[in-house]
């Protein structure tokens, strides 16, 4: 007994020490959670909320967003500074309760209080993670939720006319799933809007049911390393290795304004997370972001790291246990991976890939990263930056012959957009008599092609430099790409 007492005291002298200096968030100002399998229950009430301040990943204590768009608004006693001297040049990280194949990834969003009187109400700028360079990400987004006053799915509606059900999971949680007036107060108990951005999920159900990690910038995305002071970050770009304390590292850089531009902050006071998927996933109920505190880098410039990365879309992973990273594919369809190469978390200027398939008798790929199931068995897909070969991604596709479901009559269409990034023309392989919508970032449509045939020319000399989408359309069936201008 007196060893394991000895042993005790050890482990909390250590932890009091390795945590002794380091800045929590401290400050709770909202707490506007979405429907979900938590909510009126522990650990999604405002008591779970209040939990997570002055410290971060302690068993216990974490709170449960809900569904899209539940959020959680947080501040700190001094401002977080934006140090070029921190590590991988990250300034804060936040803690959720993430595993291997259980990403339910959230939103950040930052504020400087720019008037000074220590309220989130001057501008929230986002932070850009991996999923915003990709063309399946949403903004100007927003659900409804109405309530149905009953032990019963709780139906939304949403900006796009689209229309479903956060699932109820009356097997473990009986409780209402919609917000009730008794719990959260601020909530109207007919109906309420949430609005933001919009990430695609990466959900899938192989044997088992898989929430798969998204690449960086999301909160409950990664898992914690607890024997490491909570100032030590995580390098977010190399992804499938963790330094530090492991958690979601945020740098206050990625800061993007409400039309997609990038915005310098030296400093940020508060801190807005919110879910952002809107999926059920089967027996496992809906994913809901979980929040368990936020700690602020500790300076340290000895401590760096590579900082380039190629981000990318995936297939679905197969989805067994343990959780593998492998992705299902289908003999005789054609998928196309959207990859970037992201420097410090901002789109490199030199977009040169280089693809590569190790069994093109499985699977084949072309210069522009289409990938195509020839036969039946296990490839790998390699995505290299010609600038410098060290930085790559590779993906262990399984191609089987099945009939795929849920799958766009678009995925099997051999289009593309070229050249991709470009400067003033583009071009779009494989279509005719097309209709061509070109939105910015912010989902503006700023052009509009009609009757487009392969051989056409668009001009875009007119447009800003950025990313913008580009909406093919051609007898019903619509597909979407990214194209980046320089």
């Amino acid at each position: 007994m007196k060893v394991l007492q000895i042993a005790i005291i050890f482990f909390l002298l250590t932890h009091v020490c390795i945590n002794a200096q380091v800045r929590y968030a401290t400050k709770l100002f909202d707490f506007t959670p979405a429907p979900g399998q938590f909510i009126n229950t522990s650990p999604g009430l405002p008591e779970n909320a209040t939990g997570i301040l002055n410290q971060a990943a302690e068993a216990g204590k974490m709170v449960s967003l809900g569904f899209w768009g539940g959020s959680i608004t947080l501040g700190f006693d001094a401002p977080v500074i934006n140090d070029l001297d921190n590590p991988y040049g990250v300034d804060f990280t936040v803690f959720g309760n993430s595993y291997s194949g259980s990403s339910e990834p959230g939103i950040v969003q930052v504020m400087k209080d720019e008037n000074g009187n220590g309220l989130p109400d001057d501008t929230w700028y986002e932070l850009k993670g991996s999923d915003h360079f990709l063309s399946t990400t949403k903004y100007n987004y927003s659900i409804t939720y109405d309530n149905p006053n009953a032990l019963a799915d709780v139906p939304w509606y949403d900006s796009e006319g689209n229309n479903g059900v956060v699932v109820y999971m009356k097997a473990f949680h009986p409780q209402q799933h919609y917000p009730l007036s008794e719990n959260y107060p601020n909530i109207d108990q007919d109906s309420y809007t949430l609005n933001g951005t919009l990430l695609k999920s990466r959900t899938s159900q192989g044997t088992v049911w898989v929430n798969d990690e998204f690449d960086y910038g999301y909160v409950d995305n990664k898992s914690i390393v607890r024997n490491v002071s909570m100032d030590i970050p995580d390098n977010p770009y190399t992804l499938y290795e963790t330094e530090g304390c492991g958690g979601d590292a945020f740098d206050i850089d990625w800061a993007v304004d409400e039309d997609g531009n990038s915005v310098y902050l030296d400093q940020i006071d508060f801190v807005r997370i919110y879910t952002g998927v809107a999926q059920n996933a089967g027996a496992i109920g809906e994913l809901s972001t979980e929040v368990s505190g936020i700690a602020v880098v500790k300076p340290n410039a000895s401590i760096n790291g590579v900082t380039d990365v190629i981000v990318s879309n995936t297939p679905k992973n197969v989805g067994q246990h343990p959780v593998v990273r492998q992705y299902k594919w289908y003999k005789d369809y054609s998928f196309t991976f959207e990859s970037y190469v992201i420097s410090k978390g901002h789109l490199n200027d030199n977009q040169n890939l280089i693809w590569s398939s190790d069994n093109s008798a499985i699977a084949s790929v072309s210069l522009d990263g289409v990938m195509r199931g020839i036969g039946v068995g296990e490839t790998t897909i390699t995505c290299t930056w010609a600038k410098d070969a060290a930085i790559y991604r590779s993906f262990n596709i399984k191609i089987v012959d099945d009939v795929p479901t849920g799958l766009s009559l678009s995925d099997n269409l051999n289009v593309k957009v070229y050249p991709n990034p470009t400067t003033h023309v583009c071009r779009i392989q494989g279509v005719n008599n097309a209709d061509v919508y070109i939105y910015d970032i912010t989902g503006k449509l700023v052009q509009v092609v009609n009757a487009y045939n392969e051989t056409d020319v668009i001009n875009i000399k007119n447009l800003l430099a950025g990313i913008y989408i580009i909406k093919v359309s051609q007898d019903n069936v619509t597909q979407t790409f990214k194209l980046v201008k320089q």
